[in-house]
């Protein structure tokens, strides 16, 4: 078809003299074939971008929560120490921080292998289906036994009432260090 293109072009109508333009023997330009591989890979490399971009929401969102339920523990430990939570053992208990889907937390009090000292366990996990993979966190700290009587403060409450006024007195003393006495 080549052939016939460049002769029909070089007989002319301009009275039987040769066109002045002659026709490359190939075509600069993309074929039909070029340009759909080009997209089919176009479409490809998105439809993996697509799954990569899916894949980091969903796990920046399983980071949100995980972050959330250690603030919730550290929260509820914090209340521990600080005495404005009993420091009892509860079982799946719901936070009351109003979220959605809820939080419940877990207190257990374990023997820490020393008598002085209690292990308390919290737990905190979201209330939804195993299968959409609730956050859960775990966080674990030693604090002191408050049903723990040591052997000398027994001593103490059983001896004369003088000995612990003159305990209380000497430690008074130490205790004083202004030197502001005339």
């Amino acid at each position: 078809m080549r052939k016939g293109v460049r002769n029909l072009l070089s007989s002319g109508s301009t009275g039987g003299a040769r066109a002045s333009r002659k026709v490359p023997d190939t075509f600069s330009g993309f074929t039909l074939l070029e340009i759909i591989l080009s997209l089919a890979i176009l479409a490809g490399s998105l439809a993996a971008l697509g799954e990569v971009m899916r894949l980091a929401d969903q796990n920046a969102a399983m980071t949100g929560d995980e972050t959330q339920a250690q603030i919730i523990a550290a929260s509820i430990m914090d209340e521990l120490v600080a005495g404005a939570r009993m420091l009892s053992a509860v079982k799946q208990s719901e936070y009351e921080d109003m979220s959605d889907p809820p939080w419940l937390f877990s207190i257990v009090l374990e023997d820490a292998g020393i008598e002085e000292l209690v292990a308390v366990r919290i737990l905190v996990e979201q209330d939804i289906e195993a299968h959409l993979q609730p956050a859960r966190v775990e966080l674990v700290r030693w604090l002191p036994n408050p049903n723990f009587q040591s052997t000398t403060s027994a001593a103490e409450s059983t001896s004369p009432s003088t000995t612990s006024g003159s305990s209380a007195s000497s430690s008074g003393s130490s205790l004083g260090g202004g030197g502001g006495t005339p």
